[in-house]
Formats: C-alpha cells, structure tokens, sequence
C-alpha cells in the first residue's frame, strides 16, 4: 500500500472515532441538560438561578459541531484512500496476469476474469470501509465509552462493557451461515457473468440456432439463486441487527436502574440519570454495523481467495533471471522438442526438430490441430516445452520474456483481436509512433488503401469492439497491417487469407512477401494458393516437423 493511500485510511480512522466519540458526547450532554433545567425549573426561582446552563449548552454545540465535520471529513478522507487502494489493487491484479497470459488464464472464461477484476478488486478494497474502520471504531470507542461511564457509576459502566461485548459477539453467531451464503452466491454470480459474456459475443450465432431464449432462462434459474442466497442474507443481517438493539434497549433499563439506585443511595444527582441512559444508547452506535461488516468481511475474503487463485501461475514457464537478448542472425533452432498442453494426453510435438534461417520465408502447413500455432505459444514461452530445446537468435527462449521476443516478433494471430476504437487507434497499438506515411505504407501492403480511402471518416473510422463493424476479411487485413507497421525481424501470419477471396489472397500475399523481402516470415495456412509465395514448405504431422522441400 502506498504512503498516501496508508495515511489516508488511518486518518479515517481517527476521523470515524471522532465522529462517533462527539455523537456519544452529544446526547450525553443533552440528557444532563434537560434534565438539569427541568429539574431546576420545578425546583423554583433559586435553583433556576443558580443553574449554570451555559457550560452544558456549549458543549452540545460543541460535539454538534464536531459530529457535522468528522462525519464529513471521515467519508471523504476514507473514501479517497479507499479508491487509491482499489487503483493499487488493480494494477497489481493487472501485473501479474500479464504474464499469465494467455496460458494461465485459459480455465477462466472471460466474463469471470472480468468480474474478479472489477467485483473482486472492490470488494478486497472496500475491506478498509467496510470491515476494519467499523471494527476499529468499536473498540477503540467502546472503550472510552466504558471509561466515561466508570467515571460516574462503575457497576453501570460494567454494564455497558457487557452489552458491548454481547453486541460485538453477536457477528460471531451469524459468522458460519454468512460465510455460506456469501459463497453460494459468489459461485452462482460467477457463473451468470461467465455465461453472459460467451453469450453476448456468441449472440448472433445463438439468434441463429435459435437457443438464445433456453440459455436467458438457464440465467434466470441461476439469477433467482443468487437472489435467494442475497435476500437470506439481507434476512440474517436483520436479524442480526434485531438481536443489538434489544441488546441496545436491555443495557439501556439495566442502566436506568442502577443509575437509580445509585440516585437513591446519593451517589447521582437527578439529571445524571438521564445522561447515562442516554449515553448507554449512544454508545451502541458503533456496535449496530458490525453484523454488515461481518457479511463484507466474508466477501472481501472470498473475492481476495479469488484473485489469488486467478493471479497465480498455473504451469507457467517464469523468467528466474533474464538472459541478454537475441543477436544476429535471428535463427529459430528446435531440437528434438516435445510438448503437450495441461491436461490433455495426446502430444502436439514428439520429439520434433525445425531450424529457421534469418530472411526464410516457411510456409507451415497441416490439418487443423495438429501444432502449428502450437508454435507460437513456445516462441514465447506461453508454454514451456516437455522436452527438447528453442533457441532464438543464440539464446534458449525459456531464458526470454514475453515482451523481449515481442521486440524481434510480430504475430498476427488466428483469433487476433481489434479493440473498440478507431482504424489510427488499432494501427498504432503496434508502434505508437509511427508516421502517416509509414501508416499509409502497410496499407497499401494490407490492400486497405482503397477500402480507407471509400469510408466518410478514413482512419478515424470506428471499428467497434472486436472489429464488428469490419467484415472478417477486413479486420484480419487491418491485424495485418498492425504487425507489419512494427517492423521486426520475424513476422509470423496464422491464416492471414482467411476469409478472402482468391485474387484479393493473391495480392496480399505477393505485397506481404514483397515488402517484407528480407524478413523471416512464418506463414501457418492450410491455403495451398499461399504456398508458392514460401521459400520452402514443413508439414506438421504425426507430432512432428516434415520438411516438404521448396514451394512451387
């Protein structure tokens, strides 16, 4: 946590207890007023006299005062470093999935992911305003509150110490049934968010086939158990509450008959009975929130659980101590390798070995699933071989980070994503500060020219999320584009034509290979119109690289 947002959230602290501590004062005050001047009214013109009501009238202003200004200072102060907490939290989320990514992450279905990153990052957050400032409160103003007490009747303030405590332990009863509940409906809204958002990606394909309206109510089966398990709640936390305020209304007449008693035996005046009583329900102030913040406490602690569980590596190959980077030539060499992904028993790769030269072009070719973009994920240590060994450029790329071989390769992926923004915008994300003229340049090499060139907007052209607005042909030129406008030494192109029509595929992939003469060029396809454009084609199959010599 950082310096300011730790300061902040300790202030809140003193801020909430002084808010409390001057309510408390407040009525305590005022019971001893009224009391007093009506006690000194019917006592007659002497008493009246000689009662001094100015002391006890600046104090009530006083504490009113004060209450005003804490409360409003706590709730910004808190809050504000709250906030700073949940923007620290979820840069630290967001450090450390990066390099999850994407292996690591492939058991979370993406609404999930989304809901543990939002939800559960405010939830951990939130501990500190809903969890630990409530509880701090209560004890440290409990005990003043006992104090002040002992100070005037003390079998009365041990009174008040019980009905404190028995307020404090009553989250404790609902502690077992909370956590449950809270569960429940953490796994089932985990489920919906899950669902809801494969389903909205997938919504036209569900309109379809026509099975959009089965899985709305396979949603609402699962909404109204969420429901129940928050209505349960709500219910428990009443009753909860139920439970302190009869604890309340009990410490407050075993008060009222002690003080009275003590009134009786001349250890209080008159005017101080109401005051203790009165103190006695304004001390139960801070205790009637804590069955809340045991039901947050619960939360905050099942979305932490949650986000461990999401940020910790699950057979991911980590980076110890990073290696100097890949020299000159950019060769890829791959001996006798072997891999499978997690949880799965057919291999991908046995013992398979492929050498790339710096400035190749390979076309890699082989029936669907059968390890060629299986490539891709080992060239950058998504994944970590089972076997074997990958060196790019001199150097064993388990020893190399994801970001340090993005600088030698550009990949443009088979399920490449565009985000909602402008043509310039996703262009850019490969190399921020290119010009319009290099823009203009990859383009050209794309075939976008023309089709830029008939939109009102050009470039500024919204795309929508995941390029909607573009048909697939396009979106996939405009990914193209993307990785050329980086120009790295590698460029690797899973399914590039998809969704091309055979002169517009030939065009491409003669700008591509033109353009790109020097570079090394990976072309994953099962197009056999590409391969002549290939300087030698590999076949992948029974787990293995097959050379098939030069295209033709």
């Amino acid at each position: 946590m950082a310096g300011a947002a730790r300061w902040r959230l300790v202030w809140g602290v003193v801020l909430a207890c002084a808010a409390s501590l001057a309510s408390f004062g407040l009525l305590f005050l005022s019971g001893w007023l009224l009391a007093g001047a009506a006690v000194a009214g019917l006592a007659g013109q002497v008493s009246a006299r000689a009662f001094n009501i100015i002391l006890p009238a600046t104090g009530v202003r006083f504490f009113a005062m004060v209450r005003i200004l804490a409360r409003y200072m706590e709730r910004v102060v808190a809050h504000d470093g709250a906030l700073r907490l949940t923007g620290q939290l979820r840069a630290w989320v967001y450090e450390r999935l990066i390099p999850l990514a994407p292996a690591g992450l492939m058991e979370l279905q993406g609404g999930d992911m989304l809901g543990r990153f939002v939800s559960d990052t405010d939830k951990v957050a939130a501990y500190y305003t809903d969890v630990a400032l409530p509880f701090a409160r209560a004890a440290l103003c409990g005990v003043v509150f006992v104090g002040v007490f002992a100070c005037f009747l003390p079998l009365a303030a041990l009174v008040l110490a019980l009905g404190l405590l028995g307020g404090a332990l009553v989250p404790c009863l609902i502690g077992a049934a909370t956590d449950r509940l809270v569960r429940r409906g953490a796994e089932k809204q985990s489920q919906i968010q899950a669902e809801l958002a494969e389903t909205l990606q997938n919504l036209g394909e569900y309109l379809l086939l026509d099975t959009a309206c089965s899985r709305a109510k396979g949603w609402q089966a699962q909404q109204s158990a969420v429901d129940h398990a928050r209505w349960t709640l709500d219910a428990l936390e009443g009753a909860a509450r139920g439970l302190v305020t009869i604890l309340t209304f009990v410490t407050a007449l075993a008060v009222l008959v002690l003080a009275a008693h003590a009134h009786q035996m001349g250890q209080l005046s008159v005017a101080e009975i109401p005051m203790l009583v009165l103190g006695g329900l304004a001390a139960f102030e801070v205790v009637t929130p804590l069955p809340l913040a045991r039901q947050a406490a619960a939360e905050a602690r099942l979305a932490g659980v949650r986000l461990q569980m999401a940020c910790a590596p699950h057979g991911v190959a980590e980076v110890v101590q990073p290696h100097d980077l890949p020299h000159a030539p950019y060769d890829l060499v791959m001996r006798d390798v072997s891999f499978a992904y997690p949880k799965t028993v057919s291999p991908v790769l046995q013992h398979a070995s492929l050498s790339i030269r710096q400035g190749e072009h390979v076309g890699l070719v082989g029936p669907s699933g059968v390890g060629k973009s299986s490539l891709i994920n080992l060239l950058f240590g998504f994944y970590a071989p089972c076997g074997g060994s990958i060196t790019f450029g001199g150097v064993d790329v388990r020893l190399l980070r994801a970001e340090d071989m993005a600088a030698f390769v550009a990949v443009v992926a088979q399920d490449f994503h565009l985000f909602a923004g402008t043509l310039r915008d996703n262009l850019l994300l490969g190399a921020p500060s290119a010009t319009d003229a290099e823009v203009a340049e990859v383009l050209e090499v794309a075939q976008l020219t023309r089709f830029v060139q008939s939109l009102p907007k050009g470039l500024q052209t919204w795309v929508g999320n995941d390029g909607l607005r573009l048909s697939g042909g396009q979106a996939r030129r405009v990914a193209v584009a993307q990785a050329l406008l980086r120009r790295t030494p590698w460029l690797v192109l899973d399914e590039p034509t998809e969704g091309l029509d055979a002169p517009l595929e030939q065009a491409l992939m003669a700008a591509i290979t033109r353009w790109a003469a020097n570079t090394t060029i990976v072309c994953m396809t099962h197009r056999t119109a590409v391969l002549p454009f290939m300087h030698r084609v590999v076949r992948v199959e029974d787990a293995r690289f097959c050379p098939e010599g030069r295209a033709t």
